[in-house]
């Protein structure tokens, strides 16, 4: 071929990225520590290691992603290694931008904010676990951008949720598609906030979709789909923050999917929280620090209303009070530790709950 290989080869070669400043990393991660009433109840877990990685390709052209390991390890059926999301967004203007890729629904508050340090308590709220089940990605396309300084919006078309992973007590837990999500019965989402003032937030959130999708389009047959509406809120004041949520799942044609998943699905809590701190403590290497003593109570119902011939589950109804505390170092770091009260109506109820917990992100 004479010269023309070493030519071919030089034309297949990339160009060198000329802006390594154009990158941008992160992560996030935690390790819970667990103690239940009961014998044998004590565990460590290295719970998520999450590593964020992004690039500009244009001053209006951004990628984004985060990859997750759970539990420390992947054997099996345990442990776990997802990409939680992976999209690139094109900036067109403050009111339009178009995303495209994998996207967190826009629904309830720790969704979308589930770093450590931004919520309160070792393990998320069980509202938005198995009502809103955090952390929910979908696939697609959509739009978000702001209207005006106090009003926000998403809107995205994608994938759905899995009908065969909707469990009677766990709810939407296990329903969330991940892989190569089937898109034979997509779905819609969509937000919108209002932001009056900067201590003050409140937001809905919508989904509506098919639940007859399957991993890599082989489709388990359900004949149902999943609508679900989130209202929640967020208020500072002084050294005092509360928030609060309620989430509602409606499935059609929940007859069709595992014996016992009802037909509606709710839950709520409200939250406050005490900024503790002396600012004679912020001093030195505390001069950044923060320290906060909040309570949260919980009702949901994932047996709320169940298709005609169908008994309820008495676990599916359940409070947690969680009292606790968080100590940050720094805004990045916090150390964690908590209480929870957990009782349902079964006779056994549920075991009380301590958890320690240590937290960051960068």
């Amino acid at each position: 071929m004479g010269m023309l290989a070493p030519m071919l080869m030089l034309m297949q070669t990339p160009a060198p990225i000329e802006a390594p400043g154009q990158f941008h990393f992160g992560g996030y991660g935690e390790i819970h520590f667990r103690q239940e009433s009961g014998p044998g109840a004590e565990t460590i877990d290295l719970s998520r290691f999450v590593f964020y990685l992004g690039y500009d390709f244009a001053d209006w052209i951004e990628l984004h992603s985060e990859t997750e390991i759970e539990h420390g390890f992947v054997e099996g059926d345990r442990g776990e290694v997802s990409v939680e999301q992976l999209h690139v967004d094109f900036d067109f203007s403050p009111g339009c931008k178009l995303r495209i890729g994998r996207y967190l629904e826009p629904l309830g508050i720790v969704n979308l904010r589930h770093e450590p340090p931004s919520f309160l308590g070792v393990e998320r709220p069980d509202v938005e676990t198995f009502i809103i089940p955090s952390t929910w990605s979908g696939d697609g396309l959509g739009l978000f951008g702001e209207c005006s300084e106090d009003w926000s919006y998403q809107l995205y078309f994608g994938s759905s949720l899995s009908g065969s992973g909707i469990d009677p007590i766990e709810g939407l837990h296990e329903a969330r598609q991940e892989g190569q999500p089937g898109l034979d019965q997509p779905a819609l989402s969509a937000r919108v906030d209002w932001r009056p003032t900067s201590s003050l937030r409140t937001g809905v959130g919508a989904f509506a979709g098919g639940l007859d999708n399957g991993e890599e389009g082989i489709n388990p047959g359900n004949d149902a789909s999943l609508s679900v509406l989130s209202l929640d809120a967020q208020w500072s004041t002084g050294d005092f923050d509360f928030a609060g949520l309620y989430a509602l799942d409606q499935i059609r044609g929940a007859d069709t999917l595992a014996t016992g998943v009802a037909e509606r699905m709710q839950g709520w809590y409200l939250q406050g929280a005490w900024h503790c701190l002396p600012d004679s403590a912020k001093q030195g290497r505390l001069a950044d620090a923060d320290a906060l003593l909040f309570a949260r109570y919980e009702w949901l119902d994932t047996q709320a209303s169940l298709p005609e011939g169908v008994s309820a589950d008495p676990r599916g109804e359940r409070t947690v009070l969680t009292l606790g505390a968080s100590f940050l170092p720094v805004s990045n770091l916090v150390l964690k530790a908590d209480y929870q009260i957990r009782d349902d109506q079964s006779a056994q109820g549920l075991p009380e709950r301590f958890s320690l917990g240590l937290g960051w992100q960068f």
